[in-house]
């Protein structure tokens, strides 16, 4: 489950969880535009492992949804990770967050580290030692190159909404 919207009343509450990613996005953006009739709407994302630019562009969203439809945005927990990519596109000052909780390291990539306690920046310059350094791994891999490039235009298309909203305000 990466999201589940209750509605009581006038309040709704958005429990997100686990990769909050373009895989669950879009469903998670139509259901905020059906929220009707509510005047408190609070996103819970103290279980959230991952966020990329399409689920900061949700939290936007929501974020615009609920200033145009006189509801209260509250934010009452979020996870570590969401605050870091938040601090990074400098938007954690845009949403009513109230707490951060850090969850157990879980590792490079959230896939853990085999039970040891290696840092993950340890971890990595044990890698890159092993492997030749960072071009080495790079060097010729189609996939990193596509990754890159989707990146790049998610990055350019987030950028282009942020400013777009920034400047309806």
């Amino acid at each position: 489950m990466a999201f589940d919207i209750r509605v009581n009343g006038e309040h709704a509450k958005l429990v997100l969880s686990g990769d909050v990613d373009l895989q669950t996005t879009s469903d998670l953006k139509n259901d905020i535009q059906k929220l009707a009739g509510i005047t408190h709407f609070e996103i819970d994302a103290a279980s959230v492992t991952y966020i990329d630019s399409s689920g900061v562009a949700v939290l936007l969203l929501a974020r615009q949804y609920c200033a145009q439809n006189s509801i209260t945005l509250m934010m009452p927990v979020i996870s570590g990770a969401v605050k870091r990519v938040l601090e990074v596109a400098k938007l954690d000052q845009l949403l009513p967050i109230a707490d951060v909780v850090e969850m157990g390291d879980s590792g490079v990539m959230g896939l853990g580290v085999d039970g040891d306690d290696v840092a993950d920046d340890d971890l990595i310059s044990e890698l890159l030692a092993d492997d030749g350094g960072a071009d080495s791994l790079l060097d010729g891999d189609p996939d990193i190159a596509l990754n890159t490039e989707m990146n790049t235009e998610m990055n350019t298309e987030m950028n282009t909404e942020m400013n777009t909203e920034m400047n309806t305000e």
